[in-house]
């Protein structure tokens, strides 16, 4: 029968332990990989007001319009997370369209995805409206600048009364 020594136990335990240790390195390296791979990627701008004619050959004036967008998306889903206020001079309820572009304001360029899909945004008597959405699928593009549109009575260029260069955060 083989004698067991109290080293021979001790040099055992050591041994475990080190094992464990290390699996549970590997474990918890593997689980922060994951966690930086899912971070938010965050966009904020803040709006400014828009040139929209007021019909015929008159001279545009711009609107008071100001707010701020933020929009946080994790890259593994193409999910978003957006918060939107505005603040207008309107003085009734009314219904506002929005979208996400590729390029700087005033660009001319086409949505990310269709204006429809962008939900609503509603204006309240005192001017102010504000789109609160979680888990929207929105994808925005790595590089490059992009720009969030706010319109009014349609979807062109011409109708957009406020706009928003986006920055990374």
């Amino acid at each position: 029968m083989a004698r067991l020594t109290l080293m021979h136990v001790m040099t055992a335990g050591v041994a475990v332990c080190t094992a464990a240790a290390s699996a549970a390195a590997q474990q918890v390296s593997s689980k922060s990989d994951t966690i930086v791979a899912l971070q938010a990627r965050a966009y904020d701008g803040q709006f400014r007001p828009m040139q929209q004619r007021q019909g015929g050959v008159q001279m545009a004036t711009p609107q008071r319009v100001y707010g701020s967008v933020k929009i946080a998306f994790r890259e593994s889903n193409e999910r978003s997370n957006v918060y939107l206020t505005i603040n207008t001079t309107l003085q009734q309820s009314e219904i506002l369209g929005w979208s996400v572009n590729p390029g700087q304001c005033g660009s001319g360029s086409v949505p990310l995805m269709p204006i429809a899909q962008f939900p609503v945004i509603e204006v309240n008597t005192t001017g102010r409206g504000e789109v609160d959405v979680q888990n929207m699928q929105l994808s925005i593009p790595a590089s490059g600048p992009v720009h969030v549109n706010v319109y009014r009575n349609g979807d062109s260029l011409e109708n957009v009364i406020a706009c928003a260069n986006l920055r990374l955060k």
